[in-house]
């Protein structure tokens, strides 16, 4: 006669290789290669080809209109080649198709700040935090060593704060920019 411990033994392994082939099985339908032209737009990106990116995002869009980083890659390009008004029209369609796409929500917010439309800033960056607060935690020093980036950019919870207290300053004497530590601020990325 077969003891219990036997038959629970054999129970246990045949459930193990069931869900070890079930997860394989899983992770081989739902794979989904990345675009090499979207690898591509990226790289060109953080080189400063933002024209080439631009061209390469819309190539990507136009094929895969689902994909909302496509779409709000093609609004950071613009914003890089200071077409703002083209770039807050992109972004504003990414949070329209999907109004809780945090690095539009962000990215937008930068770009309002830049423009110098604060109080638009301030209720994107606050909506973004909002949403998650993990984006207030800033770019950890790996990201920075692998970016080449040899300061700690400011984050958004810092960026924030920072434009509420120039905006409660009397006889609007608010510095709100810095010419050089602005230009050097990265875009927030995922």
């Amino acid at each position: 006669m077969i003891s219990n411990y036997k038959i629970f033994k054999i129970i246990a392994i045949t459930m193990g290789i069931i869900i070890f082939f079930w997860l394989f099985w899983d992770l081989v339908k739902g794979y989904k290669k990345v675009d090499s032209n979207y690898t591509e737009a990226n790289s060109n990106f953080l080189n400063k080809k933002y024209s080439k990116a631009l061209n390469l995002y819309k190539k990507v869009y136009s094929e895969e209109p689902e994909n909302l980083y496509a779409l709000e890659g093609q609004a950071r390009s613009l914003m890089r080649m200071k077409n703002y008004s083209q770039a807050e029209k992109t972004f504003n369609l990414v949070l329209k198709k999907n109004k809780n796409f945090l690095p539009a929500l962000t990215n937008i917010a930068i770009l309002y700040d830049t423009v110098g439309e604060y109080n638009k800033a301030l209720y994107f960056y606050r909506k973004a935090i909002n949403q998650d607060d993990r984006i207030t935690k800033g770019m950890s020093f790996f990201k920075r060593f692998l970016k080449n980036i040899h300061f700690k950019p400011s984050n958004i919870q810092e960026r924030l704060l920072y434009l509420e207290k120039q905006l409660k300053l009397k006889d609007n004497k608010g510095i709100f920019n810095n010419k050089e530590i602005d230009s050097l601020q990265p875009d927030y990325q995922m």
